[in-house]
């Protein structure tokens, strides 16, 4: 039998040298998917699981709040813009809760103003009005605002007395108050210490210690004054600048006369209605920056003594938190951000005269609320913080991840931040500008509290329902998987259950760069790039690749196996005279079917022969021989020709000995559809006219090209869940685009199986061709008939592979792929060349036909 085969394959050398590529070819493409997976799964694996870390695995939120946009990505500095809504109650439930080991809860209270009196700045020595004007500025590296601007009057450098005037106006004293925005935040201080080591970064000293679960504050009975603990950051981050201006009044002052004249021009001109149109002469100034007010502020307010020409003003919890509004737009750069924002200053409404206008920026990013207030004598009362400094921290101790590729939002601790990119006209920028935030609450970027108290002094002062997140640390999640993503979605769902609350995971999520616009009192004044934290990311990535991985084994294992079987089927067709020989000889159809397996058997052997050698040379250079791997190549060949052989053998069941005398394949049913008088017409008959063998070359083309749209698709769409964030676009570098080897080599598989079944044809309709070229046809009229059916089986191969592969796309992805259709489509081009370029070697076959030879041995 052995020997039997050896002579088939020696009669038709052509055909077993095309076998022979093939089998080199699918053994080549299994070594190397084998290889490619393997290695890409693990350099995906490995890189998640070094990043399958976060500051914290879960956050909690009330029900109502929206800190995702519809991409699933988490707003930066989401916290801020929350003030409280869960209640203590809920707080200790979770903390109960099985697979929780850290709560780690925020009470977002408000912002109040550190006020200092200043006294003795300027001295004026020469009696008269004098103006005086505090400006407070920011720049953030892109335009510069100001934050307060206020003007008053005052008498200076008299002496004796203060004459009783009657000015019709209110004229202050010479000093002059400093306010510095500073937003106060409740911590837990068991479990801050548990989520990043807040209590080992207190600074050692005499009066210096950590918060603890008795420092809840204290509120008076009288009056609405609550003391506050807090802890202090030694890194302050206003960057705020303070200018205040004195000048004096052209007008006479210096005598007793002088001055009740000058009063009573005061008092007809409406005060300071007059006052604003008099001419000054600048006198003095004095200048201060915010970190250093601040510094001045807590050590005047620890040693009131040690300074005598400042004193403590009042400070009141003025303002709550509030969000800053994103409206998405398009974005400039797609490629590079693909969510883009826009945000826009308004003018302050004031709150219905809550605040003083004067007070506030004209044009605010986020509206000023009030922060909760009693109404007393028909007035707001807000209340009136004492604090009680117990000690201080510094940041840099903390144990808080700095890895750019999974930094959460920790804005009890980091700064904002957003780099300016691109000018107002959208133009990228070189180089760029880091934009500095501000302590303001109606700010574009806010800063970091500098004052941490705890959040029981934070319930007593605002009431129930003050906290305003709740980070989470699980218990287990060390491995990175599916497993690990269980427990947290069923901590989730526990939590949710139990409390009614909106709970998001981070673990494994990674910053993504958004772009967005900013626009100032209506003017772009350029646009900044910042971080958004893309939810789930590491899992979303180690899923999505996973399945590429494994559509593209699956595809590949599917035009291993259609090749098999249109190479056999075409096999069987051009031995089947011989065997119907051979029964008529009296082989029994087993004995044939053994044949058929020999056949299948040895090209299995030498594929996993090759893999073998392949494994032994990468020994040989330093990498371990995988056996592994080798048995899944063997494996995987020996189903695929398993698979492959099925038609022949079912063929072979069918044979009569009287079919040696028939050849072709031509159907007995099949007729003509269009009128042989064209070329285009005489080869779609002649296509139709063998429907097996043209289905299944149609089939072998059609599963490469599914491939290639597939592929395709899986680059777009890894591409949207790689390059999204970070980490992605790390894991990207770590994982190459290396699978268009094997799309490439199952394009060429698609060459070989058309230019197969299209030699069969040329050699069954050898009679047809030399009756075309005896009645006159040229070469180029047959080469073309040829071409054309090559291109036709290949154009009806795309369209039948684009067609599998949105249906491919939808089960495994569960998705029409709108936005890579017109990508997709251009891709029936390609099995359109392919079939041409299968048609050629059939094609010179045919066209070394000699009629003479060909008609005289039919006769």
């Amino acid at each position: 039998m052995i020997s039997l085969l050896i002579k088939q394959w020696m009669r038709n050398k052509e055909r077993f040298l095309l076998s022979i590529v093939g089998v080199l070819l699918i053994s080549g493409v299994l070594i190397y998917l084998f290889s490619l997976t393997e290695s890409t799964k693990g350099t995906v694996t490995e890189t998640l699981q070094k990043e399958w870390k976060s500051a914290y695995d879960l956050v909690v939120t009330p029900s109502d709040t929206e800190i995702l946009n519809q991409n699933n990505l988490m707003k930066p500095n989401y916290i801020k813009g929350i003030n409280g809504r869960i209640s203590y109650e809920k707080y200790e439930t979770i903390k109960e809760i099985t697979g929780v080991e850290v709560a780690a809860p925020l009470s977002v209270m408000g912002y109040t103003q550190l006020s200092l009196s200043v006294r003795d700045a300027f001295n004026v020595a020469d009696p008269g009005l004098y103006k005086l004007n505090i400006q407070k500025t920011h720049h953030n590296n892109l335009y510069k605002s100001t934050l307060l601007d206020v003007t008053y009057y005052t008498l200076a450098g008299l002496t004796g007395s203060r004459p009783d005037l009657n000015f019709g106006t209110h004229l202050s004293n010479p000093s002059f108050t400093l306010r510095n925005d500073q937003l106060i935040v409740g911590i837990d201080p068991e479990q801050e210490a548990k989520l990043v080591g807040l209590n080992d970064s207190i600074i050692s000293s005499n009066n210096s210690r950590y918060l603890n679960e008795n420092d809840t504050g204290k509120q008076e009975k009288t009056d609405n004054v609550f003391h506050l603990p807090v802890i202090l950051n030694q890194n302050s981050f206003a960057n705020s600048n303070y200018k205040v201006t004195l000048e004096k009044l052209d007008i006479p002052f210096k005598t007793e006369a002088q001055q009740k004249e000058s009063a009573e021009k005061i008092r007809e001109g409406n005060g300071e209605e007059f006052l604003n149109q008099i001419d000054t002469e600048p006198v003095d100034e004095y200048t201060v920056t915010g970190k250093e007010l601040e510094e001045i502020y807590f050590q005047t307010l620890q040693n009131p003594s040690k300074n005598r020409s400042m004193d403590i003003g009042i400070s009141q919890l003025i303002y709550a938190s509030s969000p800053l509004n994103y409206q998405k737009i398009n974005s400039p750069f797609p490629k590079r951000w693909s969510s883009s924002f826009q945000v826009q200053n308004q003018q302050v409404n004031g709150d219905e005269g809550l605040f003083p206008k004067e007070y506030l920026p004209p044009y605010v990013f986020r509206q000023p609320k009030p922060a909760p207030y009693k109404v007393e004598n028909g007035r707001p009362s807000f209340t009136v913080l004492n604090f009680n400094v117990i000690g201080k921290y510094d940041p840099s101790k903390l144990q808080v991840s700095m890895d750019p590729l999974t930094k959460l939002p920790l804005q009890t601790y980091r700064p904002a931040e957003a780099t300016v990119v691109l000018d107002e006209n959208g133009e990228p920028l070189n180089p760029v500008k880091k934009i500095e935030g501000s302590g303001a609450p109606a700010a574009l970027l806010p800063n970091p509290p500098n004052l941490l108290t705890t959040v029981k002094a934070a319930e007593k002062l605002l009431g129930g329902n003050s906290i305003s997140s709740i980070r989470i640390k699980a218990k287990g999640i060390e491995e990175f998987g599916n497993d690990s993503q269980s427990k947290l979605e069923s901590i989730k769902q526990e939590i949710m259950d139990k409390t009614g609350l909106q709970v998001t995971i981070t673990r494994g999520s990674s910053p993504q760069p958004t772009v967005t616009k900013i626009v100032n009192k209506g003017k772009a004044e350029g646009w900044m790039e910042q971080s958004w934290i893309n939810i789930g990311a590491a899992i979303a990535i180690f899923r999505e690749t996973s399945l590429g991985y494994t559509s593209v084994l699956l595809a590949v294992l599917l035009i291993g196996i259609m090749y098999v079987l249109a190479t056999s089927y075409v096999s069987f067709l051009t031995n089947r005279k011989e065997y119907s020989i051979l029964l008529a000889l009296g082989w029994r159809t087993n004995k044939l079917r053994q044949m058929i397996v020999t056949e299948a058997v040895s090209y299995v052997l030498l594929i996993t022969i090759l893999a073998i050698g392949v494994e032994y040379i990468l020994a040989q250079n330093g990498t371990s021989f995988s056996l592994a791997k080798v048995g899944l190549v063997g494996l995987t060949s020996f189903f695929i020709y398993g698979f492959g052989i099925l038609i022949p053998l079912i063929q072979v069941g069918k044979l009569k000995p009287y079919q040696g005398i028939k050849t072709g394949e031509i159907h007995s049913k099949s007729k003509r559809i269009f009128k042989n008088q064209s070329i285009t017409g005489l080869v779609t008959n002649q296509i139709m006219q063998r429907p097996g063998r043209n289905l299944l070359s149609i089939l072998a083309i059609a599963l490469p090209s599914t491939l290639l749209s597939f592929y395709i698709f899986v680059s777009f769409h890894l591409d949207g869940v790689l390059y999204t964030s970070y980490l992605g676009e790390f894991v990207a570098v770590e994982v190459n685009e290396s699978h268009y080897f094997i799309m490439g080599a199952a394009l060429l598989v698609a060459v070989l199986t058309t230019g197969e079944m299209l030699w069969q044809n040329i050699v069954e309709r050898r009679n047809e061709l030399a009756l075309f070229k005896s009645i006159g046809w040229k070469n180029r009229t047959i080469g073309f008939s040829i071409i054309l059916e090559g291109a036709l089986i290949g154009f009806l191969s795309g369209v039948v592979g684009l067609i599998l592969s949105i249906a491919y796309i939808g089960i495994m992805y569960g998705i029409f792929p709108w936005d890579n259709l017109t990508i997709l489509l251009l891709t029936i081009c390609i099995p359109t060349v392919m079939g041409i370029i299968g048609a050629i070697i059939p094609t010179v076959k045919a066209l070394r036909t000699n009629p003479y030879e060909v008609l005289k041995e039919s006769a």
